[in-house]
């Protein structure tokens, strides 16, 4: 059994949720649901993850590759690749600045559609439709079912909206 650098970060990993859940244990229940909803599967995930490590089914078996996770590309064009990781750092920054500025059932509807549109070329109609979907689902989910408050949108803020 080897402990590798891997089992010290699943090792902080797996301290950080249980944590995270136990924060969250005298809360009422509404409150604990997102914590507890996320926190228990990671967990489990840490706990299968740190054995996996010790048992060492984790271990690469081509010695060639690099030990980093991180590596643009062996086959594709380098400047195609770092083109592709700006493009998408940039839609997920669009979405960030979007929920700030719209709040989430504006923006999630609206980058879904400008997704498809721009970056997927999708014809109208699925795209229509495949937004509808997301606005259904994230109202139906978070608004009616689950009634989780969902903070307005900045510009609302700005004009006391």
């Amino acid at each position: 059994m080897k402990v590798r650098s891997g089992f010290f970060f699943g090792f902080l990993i797996l301290s950080f949720f249980a944590l995270f859940v136990y924060e969250a244990y005298g809360w009422r229940l509404q409150a604990r649901l997102y914590p507890w909803a996320i926190g228990i599967p990671m967990i489990l995930l840490a706990v299968a993850h740190l054995v996996l490590d010790l048992k060492g089914a984790n271990e690469k078996k081509n010695p060639s590759v690099a030990p980093t996770d991180f590596q643009f590309s062996q086959t594709t064009d380098p400047i195609l690749a770092r083109r592709r990781t700006l493009n998408i750092f940039s839609w997920m920054l669009g979405f960030f600045v979007g929920v700030w500025l719209l709040g989430f059932f504006l923006a999630v509807p609206l980058l879904v559609f400008c997704y498809l549109k721009v970056q997927a070329r999708e014809g109208w109609v699925l795209s229509a439709a495949l937004t509808g979907m997301a606005w259904l689902i994230l109202w139906g989910l978070f608004d009616r079912l689950l009634h989780l408050p969902f903070p307005e949108g900045q510009i609302f803020t700005w004009m006391g909206l």
